[in-house]
């Protein structure tokens, strides 16, 4: 498996891996070349391209007697975007695409979430919330999340917050505005395995559709997913039953976006401000169970 140097601290919690390959993406075109000359010297009889970008693109030339790679539906999701026809409502998710991508090696899609090994009792008390994102349109607003926060530790749940380096600042202003309590942040001082771990340890996440989102899943921790320019047919929806993802529904301008942006092309920012704070209060009761005061 190669993956990027970012993401190197989860190798610890990723199960059934024989041997991983770690690319710093800052070596740019000379790195990918010495690393694929590095894994031809493999003899490879399968190569599953997973991204189809144009660093695997280049990584995986001439290094494997076969390849496989991933169908990203690339056309229908602009169809979608574009012109909001929708060829991806019978799709498979991105896992599916993934085993759609390896089903040459007669493996089949089992319909679970994806699996990392830290798992812990997890405690009714303590709710995750992330967020953060890439992308500003995928966040909902700061502001919803302080109003959720103050509500929820009013009913007697812990919060802790996660992110990274780059969200430590938007997690600081939104607990500036809390009252002093059972409220704490982890942002930019645990690298992903440490995040996993801890996230295994919450009744729920409260996330944006981002990569926390899946770690979080990934660990058995049911998600509250907030999905705005975004939309379950780009196959990035958490798969666990009991997770809930929260969108406004039949708005005119979803999606706006597969990956994201830095704004809102309407300039009204619907697709979250109509997801209001009393909604994901709501879903924490139905996951979690009746609130721990009233």
């Amino acid at each position: 498996m190669v993956i990027a140097r970012e993401y190197e601290s989860l190798v610890p919690v990723l199960p059934y891996l024989d041997e991983v390959h770690i690319y710093n993406k800052r070596t740019g075109l000379k790195g990918l070349r010495a690393l694929r000359q590095s894994l031809r010297k493999k003899n490879y009889d399968y190569v599953l391209d997973l991204h189809n970008v144009l660093r695997s693109r280049i990584l995986r030339t001439r290094l494997g007697k076969h390849l496989s790679v991933i169908n990203k539906r690339t056309f229908d999701r602009w169809l979608l975007i574009k012109f909001k026809y929708d060829r991806l409502n019978d799709a498979p998710d991105i896992i599916g695409r993934y085993f759609e991508t390896a089903r040459k090696l007669k493996v089949k899609d089992p319909g679970l979430g994806p699996t990392l090994t830290p798992k812990h009792d997890r405690d009714p008390k303590r709710i995750a919330i992330a967020p953060g994102s890439r992308h500003w349109n995928k966040c909902w607003p700061a502001e919803y999340y302080r109003q959720t926060a103050e509500e929820l530790l009013q009913e007697g749940y812990q919060i802790t917050f996660y992110g990274s380096t780059n969200e430590v600042d938007l997690i600081q202003g939104i607990r500036a505005k809390l009252p002093i309590g059972n409220h704490r942040s982890l942002a930019g001082d645990i690298d992903l395995a440490e995040a996993a771990h801890s996230l295994s340890k919450c009744s729920v996440a409260i996330t944006n559709d981002s990569g926390l989102m899946h770690i979080a899943e990934a660990v058995g921790t049911p998600v509250i997913a907030l999905f705005g320019p975004t939309v379950r047919q780009f196959g990035f929806a958490p798969r666990d039953p009991g997770s809930i993802v929260l969108e406004v529904q039949k708005l005119y301008c979803r999606p706006c976006t597969a990956i994201g942006l830095d704004h809102c092309p309407e300039k009204h920012f619907r697709c979250m401000m109509e997801t209001e704070p009393e909604k994901v209060i709501e879903s924490v009761t139905k996951i979690v169970g009746t609130p721990l005061t009233l």
